[in-house]
């Protein structure tokens, strides 16, 4: 295991040329770099404001919060949170969680992408997993998504060309331009009193249903709604619904990452307090997996599609546990009844996640989930 620690100036261009596992990468207030890697080699080249990193196994790492960031390739999963610059990646080939982020541009990534909160634009080449983007203050672009698409809170400009489903909850701004391409099915929200231009079409069924629109006495695939300010172009390879109603579907296909590789260290916390929380994260893990197999194979005997439906998310589901702990919501199907807690451990791994939980989202100290999990030993 190798640490590094590397004063910089107050503007900082950072260059991370490969991580042959996962990266976890942090922004924060010091005028400095730390890092850490569980590997024999870490390297902190360059002056104030350039530095290169290199390193041979994971990645965590600290810097200023105002830096703009460069990646070249990450071999396995990578967190990359609150940062204020730009953050250019070249490729990922396993997962990528973003949080509380600036401007992003994203060549390559092979796994699945979550966005939470970007100030700016985010703009990616080519995705292979599915995505789930929520609160982006810039334009988005979204050439190519390999899978399924969940999206809402956008401010700016969006067009997505996406391979399977999308569903998309858009409050359509004054202005901004919206091209959405999907060879699946898709399900749009709007708002009841929407302004905008809706150019429509859809392989398979075709509905709309919002307040006030009569699809008998109007084209159902052109249709100027309010002052019809934004345009928007929408094309489904399957059916497509136009709604302003949300119950039931307003969080289905929506899913979260978090704490992409076991062995993290938390800031603040003792190094045995650390190794703690990692073994109970890599317990539940284990557990994850293991409801993921059982879900498959009792998916056996259904029908061709919901089996293969059902495999491939039980693998997506089985993945992303070994590799991190998600608190939000994911598509998968239901889950049997969890077995009884044995006697002896009257505290489940859920409320001890929960704990975690709050940690990571700074709603209790680090002194707080310390003195609560210790409690449940």
């Amino acid at each position: 295991m190798e640490r590094k620690t590397l004063a910089v100036g107050k503007k900082l261009t950072l260059l991370i040329k490969e991580v042959p596992g996962d990266l976890r990468l942090t922004g924060w207030k010091e005028s400095q770099i730390k890092a850490k890697t569980n590997g024999d080699v870490l390297e902190l080249l360059g002056g104030d404001d350039r530095v290169t990193l290199t390193c041979d196994n994971d990645l965590i790492v600290s810097v200023p919060q105002n830096a703009d960031i460069e990646i070249e390739v990450v071999s396995g999963d990578a967190s990359i949170r609150v940062l204020e610059g730009k953050l250019n990646l070249r490729q990922v080939n396993g997962d990528l969680a973003l949080r509380n982020v600036g401007d992003v541009s994203l060549g390559e990534l092979l796994g699945d992408l979550v966005v939470r909160h970007a100030n700016g634009v985010l703009h990616v080449e080519q995705l292979e997993g599915d995505a789930s983007i929520r609160g982006i203050h810039g334009d988005v672009a979204l050439n190519h998504v390999g899978s399924d698409l969940h999206v809402r809170d956008l401010q700016g400009n969006f067009s997505a060309q996406v391979t399977g489903d999308v569903i998309a909850n858009l409050q359509p701004q004054d202005g901004s331009a919206y091209n959405l391409q999907a060879g699946g099915d898709i399900i749009l929200r709007l708002p009841s009193d929407v302004d905008a231009t809706l150019t429509l079409s859809a392989d398979g069924d075709l509905d709309v249903k919002l307040p006030g629109v009569d699809v008998d006495e109007k084209p159902v695939n052109a249709l100027v709604l309010g002052s019809g300010d934004s345009p928007m172009n929408i094309s489904a390879g399957g059916d497509l619904l136009i709604t302003s109603h949300t119950d039931e579907w307003a969080d289905l296909a929506d899913f979260d990452i978090s704490m992409p590789f076991i062995g993290a260290d938390f800031p603040g916390l003792s190094d045995d307090f650390s190794e703690k929380i990692s073994r109970h994260i890599e317990e539940s893990a284990r557990k994850a997996e293991k409801i993921a197999r059982k879900v498959e194979e009792r998916m056996k005997g259904k029908s061709e599609k919901y089996i293969r439906d059902a495999e491939r998310q039980a693998v997506r589901a089985a993945r992303n546990a070994e590799r991190h702990i998600r608190f939000g919501k994911h598509p998968v199907p239901p889950r049997p009844p969890r077995r009884p807690a044995p006697p002896d451990e009257p505290v489940s791994d859920q409320e001890r996640m929960l704990i975690l939980k709050m940690l990571e989202e700074k709603k209790i100290t680090a002194a707080e989930a310390e003195k609560l999990l210790g409690s449940m030993e």
